[in-house]
């Protein structure tokens, strides 16, 4: 059985301090979309041990909800929102193979 590994999507923009990102070193102001599949699943290991965007992004904490990740259908796979890094973390997911950076800008109805 084929098992298909997705990767999480990194955005140049918009830039903005959404919160401390999970590096503990900077702060995240990138914007990601997860594979729903990792939350179900698990985390790819190098994405788990680098603590990719399990810092506290604000979005995420905003308004009357304490969970607003908004799910969000892109090329057949489920993305969850309101996740973030910074642009070190961000290069190393690259790098390492379990993030992909985005051609196109952040969708605009997850703004």
């Amino acid at each position: 059985m084929d098992y298909k590994i997705e990767k999480a999507v990194v955005y140049d923009g918009p830039e903005d301090t959404y919160g401390p990102c999970g590096c503990g070193m900077d702060m995240a102001i990138l914007p990601v979309l997860l594979p729903k599949i990792w939350f179900e699943d698990e985390f790819p290991a190098g994405a788990d041990d680098h603590e990719f965007c399990r810092g506290l992004d604000c979005r995420r904490i905003m308004g009357m909800s304490c969970n607003n990740i908004f799910e969000h259908e892109m090329g057949g796979v489920t993305y969850l929102a309101n996740f973030s890094c910074c642009r070190d973390c961000a290069q190393k997911a690259v790098d390492s193979g379990y993030a992909v950076r985005s051609d196109k800008g952040y969708p605009v109805v997850l703004r």
